[in-house]
């Protein structure tokens, strides 16, 4: 024994250097190695079955970078047309993925067929016929050389989801407006164009909690176990005692706006001329003045407007971009050149071929005519339209003098974001070295003495003109609200999508996000932001000792329910007997509070685009007022009253209606005149619809037995 303590003393110091080092291992590399899940390291287990097939882990993440690889490539050919969609145009979590696969299998066994010519219309239609067939195999073969993904693979990936979208399109068809009783157009006029100003008087649950009875201990317990395993949400009406993921953080905040400022006396006329100089073609070039008279001249005398390319007003690229293409099953068999779903022959099917080869061959110029090109090219099939004159060239610019203060604030702002880095770079440099020391001190226990000290924020940012601070343990929820740094994102290079936005709240709440690991972000006012998380609590079930307060509380809210309705019943009774208003109801009771809320209407579209379904209203001085609540509110006439729960049914209202604007029989001669354009209509009955469309996916799901071995990721692979 006395030998093996005195071979430890021998190599005393190199065992506590290779101790230290495999801790470092331990609190930086292992936690994202575990946190990856099954099938990461050399096993590939089933990740979701269903009747007769299924995928493992590998074959999920391939069906979902297809995914990814057939999004990046149709935001690429809509960029190509020079617009971009504000966001992607396909789902990319595995759920959506595995239920696109399903559908298409569905669509399939219904005997629907989307031929190679139906992909070239639907691409046809999303770019608005603006991008020719070798455009699109350029961005294949750029997206194709990040992920190894072919024509072929793009092209099955859209086959899937086109084959989804028609047994999508045959399911809703039923569910909107044509041919839609009379009734529900009228009731969903109502909900849009009828507005309610009410008076109410708020009955609090948590008010009668102290008249419920105190619960057995063996009630509690039973109380607690029903909804242990559930997540508390605000608007729910059950309670949830499942504790969330929290996190705790430090950060640091740059205001774009100090930096740019305090650069810009920093900035000197050499350097202001010398970016003069160097940049005023790109950004000072003066238009010819003769050059803008005469196209003025030109539009003054012009007797007739010129006509515009087809396709090339928002309208119709709009129109153009949300086209469904006509997918028909059929019955005949697979021509030779490949069209047929069985055999794909990638070249004369990957992208519908102009008309004639002379189209993309090189047109030789005639004399005094202009060389074919781009926009002559984008320009083709619009008869009558004369070629775009080139503009005449220029050599004058806007002087010096006039664009002094923009050059300064271009400079002050490139050396504000120079000095921001430096700035983050030192922190994050100062954060590593403490998770270093902070890894080695856990190792050594407690004979290592005190614990290093984490970097002062407070300290750092009074030194270097920042804004710092900590948070307390917070939800994703909380995190995303918070202003500033809730809303930042950082622009990140991802392998499969090149570069994508990352949301910071995504980042901070990954399962893969280790502690002590510096994120710098940005938000669209250009503040940055270094932020590292310092504490990370994972969802737990708590012990129903460590519960036991919320759960009374809980109990006693729900129980008291009935209590608060017997109350706002008992006022409406007498409001109905006496015919008193609520003022003066609640002016002879004493102590009850009467508001007046309005005017609003049931549901509202808000800052949404027209065509996108309108949600639920949220009043100024209701508190998350639900579908009961609107429904009773619009159920009555002016002068009625009744109660109704708010959404998470912690008030009970008494309503009384004021007023409804326009009145019934002016609202009904407005609903005739706008029957012919039921558009809006649709918009408000999307939540019904897909409401419908998920009750008949879950079917498919359960007639195809689909099991997920683990559950299914977000987009994010949360």
């Amino acid at each position: 024994m006395a030998g093996s303590f005195g071979i430890f003393r021998q190599y005393e110091k190199a065992a506590l250097a290779g101790l230290a080092i495999m801790a470092m291992l331990a609190f930086f590399v292992l936690p994202p190695i575990l946190q990856m899940g099954p099938g990461s390291g050399g096993s590939d287990p089933v990740a979701v079955s269903w009747k007769g097939g299924g995928l493992r882990e590998s074959g999920l993440q391939r069906a979902v970078i297809m995914r990814r690889a057939a999004n990046q490539f149709l935001v690429e050919s809509l960029a190509a047309t020079g617009r971009t969609p504000s966001r992607m145009p396909l789902p990319d979590d595995e759920k959506d993925v595995v239920n696109t696969l399903l559908l298409a299998k569905e669509a399939e066994a219904a005997g629907i067929v989307v031929s190679n010519e139906t992909i070239n219309k639907f691409l046809q239609g999303w770019t608005n016929d603006l991008v020719r067939p070798g455009q699109f195999e350029e961005i294949i073969a750029r997206i194709g050389g990040r992920v190894g993904l072919g024509q072929q693979d793009v092209f099955e990936a859209l086959r899937s989801v086109l084959l989804a979208d028609r047994m999508r399109e045959l399911l809703l068809r039923g569910v909107d407006f044509s041919g839609t009783p009379p009734g529900w157009l009228w009731d969903y006029y109502r909900r849009l164009e009828q507005s309610a100003t009410v008076e109410l008087i708020p009955v609090v649950v948590e008010k009668f909690r102290d008249e419920v009875p105190e619960p057995s201990e063996a009630a509690l317990r039973g109380f607690f176990d029903r909804y242990k395993e559930d997540l508390p949400v605000a608007r729910s009406s059950e309670p949830g005692f499942r504790q969330p993921h929290r996190a705790r953080y430090s950060f640091l905040v740059a205001k774009a706006d100090t930096f740019v400022e305090q650069e810009k006396p920093k900035v000197t006329d050499e350097q202001i001329k010398e970016f003069y100089e160097d940049r005023k073609v790109a950004l000072y070039k003066v238009k010819p003045a003769d050059a803008a008279a005469g196209l003025e001249e030109k539009d003054a005398g012009s007797k007739e407007p010129a006509k515009e390319p087809a396709g090339s007003s928002p309208a119709a690229a709009e129109k153009a971009s949300d086209a469904t293409p006509e997918v028909k099953p059929e019955a005949k068999p697979a021509p030779k050149d490949g069209a047929a779903t069985g055999g794909l022959r990638v070249r004369p099917a990957a992208f519908r071929q102009p008309a004639s080869a002379a189209a993309d061959a090189p047109k030789e110029a005639a004399a005094g005519s202009e060389p074919a090109g781009p926009k002559a090219a984008a320009a083709e099939g619009t008869e009558g339209t004369p070629p775009a004159k080139a503009e005449p060239a220029t050599d004058e610019f806007e002087p010096l003098d006039k664009v002094k203060d923009d050059i300064r604030a271009r400079l002050a702002a490139i050396a504000s974001e120079r000095r921001v880095s430096n700035i983050f770079d030192a922190v994050k440099a100062d954060v590593a070295k403490y998770g270093e020391s902070l890894a080695l001190w856990q190792v050594a226990g407690d004979g290592a003495g005190p614990a290093p000290v984490a970097p002062d924020v407070g300290k750092i940012a009074e030194q270097q003109g920042l804004v710092g601070g900590a948070s307390e343990l917070v939800n994703r929820s909380e995190a995303f609200a918070t202003p500033g740094i809730g809303g930042s994102f950082e622009l990140t290079m991802s392998r499969e999508m090149g570069m994508r936005q990352q949301r910071w709240v995504d980042m901070l709440f990954d399962r893969s996000s280790p502690m002590l690991r510096p994120v710098a972000t940005r938000d669209i006012e250009g503040n940055r932001y270094l932020s590292w998380k310092t504490e990370d609590q994972q969802q737990f079930v708590p012990s129903f000792p460590s519960a036991r307060e919320d759960v009374l509380r809980a109990w006693r809210i729900v129980e008291a329910r009935p209590l608060a309705l017997k109350a706002a019943e008992a006022i409406v009774a007498e409001a109905k007997s006496s015919g008193k208003t609520l003022e003066e109801l609640a002016a002879a009771r004493g102590g009850i509070e009467v508001s007046k809320v309005g005017p609003f209407t049931w549901l509202d579209r808000g800052t949404a685009p027209f065509g996108s379904a309108p949600e639920l209203s949220q009043p100024d001085g209701l508190a998350m007022p639900g579908e009961e609540f609107m429904r009773a509110v619009f159920g009555l006439e002016p002068g009625q009253v009744a109660v109704a729960f708010n959404e998470p049914k912690t008030v009970c209202y008494v309503i009384r209606v004021a007023g409804l604007e326009p009145a019934e029989a002016q609202l009904k001669e407005l609903f005739l005149a706008a029957a012919r354009d039921p558009r809006r209509l649709v918009a408000a009955a999307e939540e019904d619809a897909t409401a419908v469309f998920s009750r008949w996916m879950e079917s498919v799901e359960r007639r195809h037995e689909v099991a997920w071995k683990r559950e299914p990721r977000g987009s994010d692979a949360e």
